[in-house]
């Protein structure tokens, strides 16, 4: 097992805050490519959700979505939440992890 996934396990077996103190005290950037896609919509950012929901990703963690697409911040959240709104998670997890969204247009 390697040492994300161990940590991983550990974090959700309760192990003691010392053992998985990089989780809250680092910084993380996340893109995602094609982010405006159906794969993403469907598959990356409730993975992501998941993740975020379970503690399991940096307090200080930005998820950034890139594609082609010309999208705001908003108009990227707009599209995600429909998608979002149909997991296990309470709608006021999910609009943290929205919060947490950004996005960059790459045409020109």
């Amino acid at each position: 097992m390697n040492a994300l996934a161990h940590s991983t396990a550990s974090a959700r077996e309760g192990a003691p805050p010392v053992e998985i103190e990089w989780l809250t005290s680092a910084g993380l950037s996340i893109v995602v490519l094609g982010a405006s896609g159906d794969r993403a919509k469907k598959k990356t950012f409730p993975s992501l959700l998941n993740l975020f929901a379970e503690q399991l990703l940096p307090e200080n963690t930005l998820i950034w979505g890139y594609a082609r697409s010309k999208l705001s911040d908003d108009e990227l959240r707009d599209r995600l939440r429909p998608y979002l709104s149909n997991s296990n998670h309470s709608a006021e997890v999910v609009e943290k992890f929205l919060a947490v969204c950004r996005y960059v247009g790459g045409a020109s």
